[in-house]
């Protein structure tokens, strides 16, 4: 029973402050000087954290933007290079050859 009371006594004190104005006090708040600073750096990094998630976030977003971006203009070029797209561009003016084109080879005969 009496340590029942001891315990609410404490945690009566300590609810109250009473453990900040007594003669070793010095000690506690050197300590929740401490604990603040603590929880300050812990503050400051997490913000920290959160900025550069939402920076690579971002980044990411813009990345998948420019590669479907690429796809379809690569898919854009490959179809202009057919030659059915440059048959249909330029009517008349192309002819679709029937047999394949042949080479020429002209030979220099050089005196000595």
């Amino acid at each position: 029973m009496k340590m029942k009371n001891n315990m609410r006594k404490n945690i009566k004190d300590i609810l109250k402050g009473k453990f900040l104005v007594k003669d070793y006090a010095y000690r506690s708040w050197n300590f929740i000087l401490f604990l603040t600073f603590l929880s300050l750096i812990s503050i400051t990094s997490s913000h920290m954290m959160d900025r550069k998630i939402r920076k690579i976030n971002k980044i990411s977003e813009e990345i998948k933007e420019l590669k479907s971006e690429y796809a379809n203009l690569h898919s854009k070029c490959m179809k202009m290079q057919l030659a059915s797209f440059l048959k249909k561009k330029l009517v008349n003016e192309l002819k679709y050859l029937e047999e394949p084109p042949y080479e020429l080879i002209l030979e220099n005969k050089q005196e000595k």
